[in-house]
């Protein structure tokens, strides 16, 4: 998937020294499904991409994946990206693994045997600076037992 933006300069200012270039950062965006159907007892990915103008720096990319129950439920974080991927290994998600590559701008996961309990809203959230918006990408898992 290649990777393209809108970075440049979208109005002058005047300056002390001229006009000086405002650029514009308009790079971050997040692709996600909105929703997912999993069968019980099946794998799911839950697919979580982004475009940057930037490219991705390890040392300076931040993710978190978070998981709510319900909609007036509290988020909790399972997955964390600072340096390397981190599984919080919360035993509520002990079956979700870190399926992306942060090279390709992917930031999926899976979830492995997909149980009734997982049903609810998954969010990713991606930083790569120097891009200054944090993307937020939602998707309301749903699962069923028969196809």
């Amino acid at each position: 998937m290649e990777h393209q933006c809108v970075c440049g300069v979208v109005e002058k200012r005047r300056g002390t020294s001229g006009e000086l270039p405002v650029p514009l950062s308009l790079g971050m965006e997040i692709i996600v499904p909105a929703n997912v159907t999993a069968l019980n007892g099946t794998d799911s990915r839950l697919n979580c991409t982004f475009n940057s103008c930037y490219k991705v720096e390890n040392k300076l990319l931040s993710m978190n994946w978070t998981y709510q129950e319900c909609e007036n439920c509290s988020e909790e974080t399972f997955i964390t990206f600072r340096l390397e991927v981190v599984n919080l290994k919360l035993e509520r998600f002990k079956h979700i693994e870190f399926t992306g590559d942060t090279a390709k701008y992917d930031v999926s996961l899976t979830i492995r045997n997909v149980q009734l309990k997982d049903e609810g809203m998954y969010k990713c959230y991606v930083k790569n600076p120097p891009d200054r918006a944090i993307g937020i990408g939602k998707i309301l898992l749903r699962v069923v037992t028969e196809e």
